[in-house]
């Protein structure tokens, strides 16, 4: 009789445990891109059912193997039977809502030190401008200066998969002000300055998306801002001098496909890079893109190695279609 009795209290222990879990459990998807198998024992790997993940669905996320650097992921597959399978992490990217909505609300997302890859963002500018023409860096329409025919720096992020786009504020500064200007100036050597008030257009123009970077982002790693930009201007310069700041300025104003993109980002990145890389478009232009590295950037990492070290990025969504590259100086938005 104690037998059963401890048994059924174990058992009723066990559920409530799962529920509860599942109840407090943050809102985290899993977007698939590549279609792995998807096995309901790590140790096991087998497959009931044959199930892979399709490329480009996401799937609840609902815990790791490890609470640090986690190799598998567990995802619910409703087609599949039994529905809970866990996955490689390179398989796929994670979206963490409740991250995206109170990054800090999570103590562990507001951690120096944490990273387990970054993300390199570039951006066109003229596309950029396209949508915010109030920002004084969109004031020149002048085809001759650099962001008119080169990629311009958006930012380095340190990231933390299990945080999704929530690992951020590390530092002093906790939280994102109403103007980019109010956060505290960015300690800079005058020499990095210059070098970056070229490929990030908006220190020269005053706007002020440097200090956003550091302290949303740079913060959240070791290198002090100086060795920060640095490290970020050496990549911006080595992706526009691979060839591809030349394509876009032999096809300004011209639609471009997406499959004819994704051979120029080969050739730049490295064979494979495309599949590293996340485009964002915006009314049929090429605005940025989101270039997926490795936790471990050396000052003078080749960035094509790099590449090669990182994660896969998720499936080109709204560039699908293909894009047109925009000029500096048009209004097509309006």
């Amino acid at each position: 009789m104690f037998m059963i009795k401890k048994s059924s209290i174990l058992m009723a222990l066990t559920i409530s445990l799962i529920l509860y879990a599942y109840s407090h459990a943050s809102v985290a998807e899993f977007t698939a891109t590549e279609a792995c198998e998807a096995t309901p024992s790590i140790h096991k790997q087998g497959n009931p059912g044959d199930i892979k993940l399709v490329v480009g669905e996401s799937y609840p996320l609902l815990q790791g193997n490890k609470p640090d650097n986690p190799e598998w992921y567990l995802l619910r597959i409703e087609s599949a039977n039994p529905t809970n399978r866990w996955v490689k992490v390179d398989c796929g990217n994670v979206n963490n809502s409740d991250a995206e909505k109170k990054p800090e609300g999570n103590e562990a997302c507001g951690l120096s030190n944490q990273a387990d890859s970054y993300v390199f963002a570039v951006s066109w500018q003229p596309a950029f401008c396209e949508s915010k023409p109030d920002k004084a860096e969109c004031a020149t329409h002048d085809p001759t200066v650099y962001q008119a025919s080169h990629f311009t720096l958006h930012g380095l992020w340190p990231n933390k998969v299990s945080c999704g786009i929530g690992y951020g504020y590390c530092g002093e500064v906790k939280d994102k002000p109403a103007n980019f200007c109010d956060y505290p100036q960015v300690n800079l050597s005058a020499t990095v300055r210059n070098q970056l008030s070229v490929v990030m257009p908006s220190v020269s123009a005053g706007s002020c998306l440097e200090r956003h970077e550091w302290y949303k982002h740079g913060a959240c790693q070791t290198a002090a801002p100086d060795q920060y930009f640095e490290k970020a201007t050496n990549l911006v310069h080595q992706f526009n001098d691979s060839g591809i700041s030349e394509f876009m300025k032999n096809h300004i104003n011209r639609q471009v496909s997406l499959e004819e993109f994704r051979v120029v980002l080969d050739s730049s990145l490295g064979i494979g890079g495309s599949s590293h890389a996340k485009l964002g478009c915006k009314q049929g232009l090429l605005v940025d893109i989101y270039i997926n590295l490795p936790a471990d950037i050396k000052s003078d990492a080749n960035l094509k190695e790099l590449v090669s070290k990182a994660p896969q990025a998720p499936a080109d969504k709204s560039c699908q279609n293909g894009f047109r590259i925009d000029p500096i100086g048009q209004g097509v938005f309006n």
